[in-house]
This record gives structure tokens, C-alpha cells and sequence, in this order.
């Protein structure tokens, strides 16, 4: 069965126009979870507060970036020795094997990324309550291929007379970018053992895109490549974007950007709620063990952004017969190249659609609890799982830590994340002084000679400047 490396060209045609048509979590890193003097950990869960106000520098007051997949780390791509003269290769090399290649691939294959900024930011207290105030950027991307559109990469066609079909349905791309204004306030009961958080934020839609190829499979066979079931649509929300058509066939031809603006297309309302319970309460026994353990639960970004100027293209199911009347050669790549293109601009000719147009989108809403242990007002331990409810793929983390303050205004946190950590990475988090913060979930991951991470699942890194306000509690 020889494979199809000296075609990659073909393959990459096909790919292209997979995207052509689909053309870090936005929170604190979980370590903070376990730090006393986090600002940020309200974004976790909005009855969390820190032993401290503050006031955030502005737009350095809280970076937040990040990524998670369960497949596309470089080593699932790359691999040593293959190449030329030992050089690294890449997965379609003819030596490297179909099986060594796809033992690295799921059946549904993710990435997102995220990218939150807080541009200003503060928090106080008012008695028994803690407020927050705060203004951010925020934006969100996830991707999704299956399985199949690897095997196809790797291997390719076979001209052994079997027939062959690949499902290349489920290719999908979601982004959404906006701002939002936020407030929120943790507010204390029965005596401090109960805290109850509420946040409450005003959003401001700045673009969205939902791009999917819905319906696609590719059947090979030694005189007939068929396309068959395709269907794709395309939804996308930013100010001045209007989709353009060929004057002389009347076709789709991509989009016309000369209007387009960077600016406010929408407008939608955000909710964050969240408790934390000393169980201590529970037995009544303000001494017992019970008392310094801590339950907490929150769902946050729940709420939808409503679209000013809204597009929703796709289209109609299509089979296309890329070649019927003669024997495909293989040795003649342009023909089949030439035969892709023509093809597929046939079958992805998007066509509005007014009717389907959805004016709303709903935010990726997140469920975290945890449960914290404090041996001491300056250590604690705990354990928190939180779910990311993607369009794409619902993830899910489970992070066990801890923290030691060992003077005030000097914090540590040590961290390990069970699913995508892989027993190669811990979490850290430092806060010096009163003043100076950073973390991140993974580090020191796998590099490569260019320090380069080679085989991280999941990357992020927060970090922050602000100025403390009032006594430490």
C-alpha cells in the first residue's frame, strides 16, 4: 500500500478547502484556586475573595492566556530522525508508519484558545462584603477535526481496487471576541461560614464566526473520486462584513472587508454565581475539623450577546464526481489538482440565508467546584474540577494543590492537573510581595532544542500588577 507522500499537494487542496469554508479559557489559572491572596480567583467563583483590596494597574492589571487539546501537540506531528539526513519529519513522511502516526489521533481531535485581559480592575471590601469592578477583553477560539481527515492526510489513496471512504463531516471553527464591564460583590452569612458571590456583567460584542462543514465524505476509487452528502454553513457577526459574489457567474466569492470596522456589533448581558460553605457550621462546633474545611461551587459565564449585523451562508447538498471518464493518474497531479478546485468552488457556493440567521449567541458557560482544606490561616490544600461547556467540545480538568503563606504579602502555590497534565507538568503560582503576580497551570514542559513544547497539552499562563488596599484578613 503506497502511500501518499509525493502527493501532498492534492492533500493540501482538500484540507484548504475544508478551511476555506471554516475560513486560552478565559479565567484564572486553577492554581489560584488555592491562594489566599489571589484577586483573581472570583473569576473561578465570584464568593471567593482575597485576604486583601486592590487596585489593578491599568492594562497590566490581569493577562490571562491559554490553550487545550487532546491531540495537537508537536509531537503528535513531528517526528525525530525520519527526515533527511536524521533530520525531523513530518507525519507524512513515508517512514513514518500509519499506525505509529495515528496511535497519537482521537476520534475528535480539539484546540482552544483564549486570551482575557483585564484593562482595569479593583476590589475592596464594605464591611462583611467584597466588591469588584472591573473592565476586560476577552476572546475565545476552538477548532475540531475528526479523525478521519488524518487518516486521509496519511493515507492517502490507495490504487490496490478496494474502494475507500472517508468521513470528513464535523469540521468545525467558533470564535467569539467582546468586551466586558463587570460587578460583582461576595457576600458573607451565619456567622462567615457561608459566603454566597454574585457578578453581574455587561458584554460588548465585538465579532463572532461559527464556521462548520457540516456533511463531507470522499470515496475513492481507481477510476472515480466522489464527493458526496456536502453541506457547509457559515455564520458570522462584524461590523461592515458583507459576503461578495462574482460578477460573472453570480458564485460566492469570499468577503468583502473594505467596510469593515473594529467596534461594537452587539450588546448582551453575562451572570457569574457562586457559594463557598465552611461545613463547620453544619456540626455546630466552631472548633472541629469541619470548620476549616471548605466546600465551594459556582457556574459562571452564563449569559448570551445579541448581534447587531448578523450573516448565516451555506450550502446546498452537493455529491460531486471529481473525474468518471478515464483512469485518475497520479503522474499527472496538475489535472487532479485543476479538477479539486473547479469542483469544489461548484459545491461550496454559499448562499445567504436570512431566515436562519441567529441574532444570539450564547457564552461558553463554565462549572467549577471545589473542596479547600486550611491546617492554617497561611495553608491550605484542596481539590478543584472544573467544565468548560464549549460548542465544540465540553473539557473538563480535575487539579489538586495547595498553598503556604509564609509572611504577609509573600504567597506560593504548588499545583498538579490530572487530564491534561500528563505526569509531565506541575502549577505554580507566586505572588511577591504585595504587588507582582504570576502562574501558570503547566510548566516546564517537553521542549525541543528551540525550547520549543513539543508535547504540552495544555499551556496558560496568568500574570498581573496591582496595588493592595486596606489590613490583610
Amino acid at each position: 500500500m503506497k502511500q501518499l507522500y509525493s502527493h501532498t499537494k492534492i492533500i493540501l487542496a482538500l484540507l484548504g478547502a475544508s478551511f476555506f469554508i471554516h475560513s486560552a479559557f478565559g479565567q484564572s489559572a486553577h492554581t489560584e484556586y488555592f491562594m489566599s491572596s489571589s484577586y483573581f480567583k472570583t473569576s473561578l467563583n465570584p464568593a471567593l475573595r482575597p485576604s486583601r483590596g486592590y487596585i489593578g494597574i491599568p492594562v497590566l492589571t490581569n493577562i490571562s492566556v491559554g490553550y487545550r487539546t487532546n491531540t495537537f501537540a508537536l509531537d503528535n506531528f513531528l517526528f525525530p530522525g525520519v527526515g533527511e539526513n536524521g533530520k525531523t519529519g513530518l507525519f507524512l513522511n513515508e517512514n513514518v508508519s500509519y499506525d505509529q502516526f495515528m496511535n497519537g489521533i482521537s476520534d475528535q481531535n480539539y484546540l482552544n484558545l483564549d486570551l482575557n485581559e483585564t484593562i482595569l480592575g479593583f476590589g475592596f471590601y464594605a464591611g462583611n462584603a467584597f466588591l469588584t469592578v472591573d473592565a476586560s477583553l476577552r476572546i475565545n477560539a476552538g477548532i475540531n477535526i475528526p479523525k478521519d481527515v488524518f487518516d486521509f492526510l496519511k493515507k492517502g489513496v490507495t490504487l490496490d481496487g478496494n474502494d475507500k471512504t472517508y468521513d470528513l463531516s464535523n469540521v468545525s471553527l467558533d470564535a467569539i471576541a467582546y468586551g466586558q464591564i463587570g460587578l460583582g460583590g461576595s457576600f458573607s452569612l451565619l456567622d462567615n461560614s457561608l459566603l454566597l458571590g454574585v457578578k453581574v456583567n455587561a458584554l460588548l460584542g465585538l465579532a463572532n464566526g461559527l464556521i462548520n462543514l457540516d456533511k463531507m465524505k470522499l470515496n475513492i476509487r481507481r477510476d472515480q473520486w466522489s464527493v458526496t452528502e456536502t453541506q457547509a454553513s457559515i455564520q458570522l457577526a462584524m461590523k461592515g462584513l458583507k459576503p461578495k459574489y462574482n460578477e460573472e457567474d453570480g458564485r460566492f466569492d469570499g468577503f468583502d472587508s473594505d467596510d469593515v470596522a473594529i467596534g461594537v456589533n452587539g450588546f448582551g448581558l453575562g451572570f457569574d454565581l457562586g457559594a463557598a460553605l465552611k461545613l463547620g457550621c453544619l456540626a455546630g462546633n466552631k472548633s472541629s475539623f469541619l470548620d476549616n474545611l471548605t466546600v465551594s461551587a459556582a457556574v459562571t459565564d452564563l449569559g448570551y450577546i445579541k448581534w447587531d449585523n448578523s450573516l448565516y451562508l451555506a450550502t446546498n447538498p452537493t455529491d460531486i464526481i471529481i473525474s468518471g471518464d478515464k483512469e485518475i493518474s497520479f503522474e499527472n497531479s496538475e489535472n487532479i489538482f485543476a479538477d479539486l478546485e473547479d469542483s469544489f468552488k461548484d459545491a461550496y457556493d454559499f448562499k445567504e440565508k436570512p431566515d436562519k440567521i441567529e441574532e444570539k449567541t450564547n457564552l461558553n458557560a463554565k462549572f467549577n467546584w471545589g473542596i479547600e482544606y486550611a491546617f492554617s490561616k497561611n495553608v491550605h490544600v484542596g481539590f478543584l474540577s472544573t467544565t468548560h461547556f464549549n460548542s465544540i467540545k465540553t473539557i473538563s480538568e480535575y487539579t489538586v494543590g495547595g498553598a503556604i503563606r509564609p509572611v504577609d504579602g509573600l504567597e506560593a502555590g504548588l499545583s498538579y492537573s490530572f487530564i491534561h497534565g500528563g505526569f509531565q507538568t506541575v502549577g505554580l503560582s507566586l505572588h511577591l510581595g504585595p504587588f507582582f503576580y504570576i502562574a501558570s497551570d503547566y510548566v516546564f514542559p517537553k521542549t525541543n532544542s528551540m525550547f520549543i513544547p513539543v508535547s504540552a497539552k495544555a499551556l496558560n499562563l496568568q500574570i498581573g500588577l496591582a496595588i493592595p488596599i486596606g489590613k490583610s484578613r
